[in-house]
């Protein structure tokens, strides 16, 4: 049997930051889809025909931010189980709140190997993946 391509959804409004995790993803065999900003993220994901098995965000974007949309997802029974992973070098004033909604928070700079790994470790699929090296995750 064929094991499904595995497509990651890209929330970043910096193109190149946006470009270099999407080439990284593509590397590792993901289906990429980009967006730069969490009202188009929500349109893309409304839009697509595959199931997005994660979605890494940043937190501050014009029009929707990252916790804007992970609270929609997450409040929305059609994507609900979707894993959102944020990302960002903006600590959050309310981390309780990020901790509630996001599966995984990682701060930027954020070494690539552990970007790879997170997201591995929040696919249902892969829950009970460890996760190596110096450097922290949190999940909930």
């Amino acid at each position: 049997m064929l094991e499904r391509t595995r497509t990651l959804l890209i929330v970043e409004d910096d193109k190149d930051v946006r470009a270099i995790f999407a080439e990284l993803f593509v590397q590792e065999g993901y289906n990429v889809l980009e967006s730069s900003n969490g009202a188009e993220a929500y349109d893309t994901l409304l839009g697509v025909d595959v199931k997005v098995d994660a979605i890494l965000t940043d937190l501050r974007m014009p029009v929707m931010n990252g916790l804007e949309l992970a609270t929609k997802i997450k409040n929305d029974p059609h994507f609900s189980s979707t894993p959102v992973v944020l990302l960002s070098a903006t600590p959050m004033q309310n981390s309780w709140e990020a901790r509630r909604t996001f599966d995984a928070l990682l701060v930027k700079p954020c070494p690539l190997s552990l970007l790879l790994s997170t997201i591995e470790a929040v696919q249902p699929s892969n829950a009970n993946i460890a996760l190596q090296g110096g450097h922290e995750a949190t999940f909930r």
